[in-house]
């Protein structure tokens, strides 16, 4: 169940739903890592394996290693990588225990950095550092906001 105060988070509160209603995301953890895969939730095929977080447990933060949803190739699923990419980031900061504001660390190139990883406004992504080839280095913060999403029923252990 998703809910929310009316009003806040309107974005969230029509994406998630969305997402859930078409897809199943599953994770499988192995000590700090968890990987995601992404299925259509009617035909049970698998729509992406590459699906990343780590906890980085000096720094007390997420890095996400790979996020590649291949939800692109659907038809009518725009915006529905942002809550991807959302609730495998709560999903993990939960699991991880972080704090309400841990940070998280992306690698990405400059172009998806200015056409999807800019417009989260949920995290707040900035970049940190530029790196050779139009590669660049990401830091946000995750904040948890007023959704209340019951995890369980969204993402299961595969």
């Amino acid at each position: 169940m998703i809910t929310a105060k009316p009003g806040e988070n309107n974005f969230l509160n029509q994406q998630i739903p969305r997402l859930n209603n078409r897809f199943l995301l599953t994770f499988s953890r192995d000590d700090t890592c968890m990987e995601y895969f992404l299925c259509n939730r009617h035909t049970g095929k698998q729509i992406s394996k590459t699906l990343i977080v780590s906890h980085e447990i000096f720094s007390g933060s997420l890095y996400v290693s790979r996020f590649y949803p291949e939800l692109y190739r659907q038809i009518n699923c725009k915006y529905l990588s942002a809550a991807c990419f959302y609730l495998m980031v709560h999903h993990a900061a939960n699991a991880f225990q972080l704090l309400d504001t841990c940070r998280v660390n992306l690698e990405t190139d400059k172009a998806v950095f200015l056409q999807f990883y800019a417009r989260l406004q949920d995290f707040n992504f900035y970049i940190r550092y530029a790196r050779p080839a139009d590669k660049v280095c990401l830091t946000g913060s995750y904040q948890q906001n007023t959704l209340y999403i019951d995890l369980d029923e969204i993402i299961q252990p595969d």
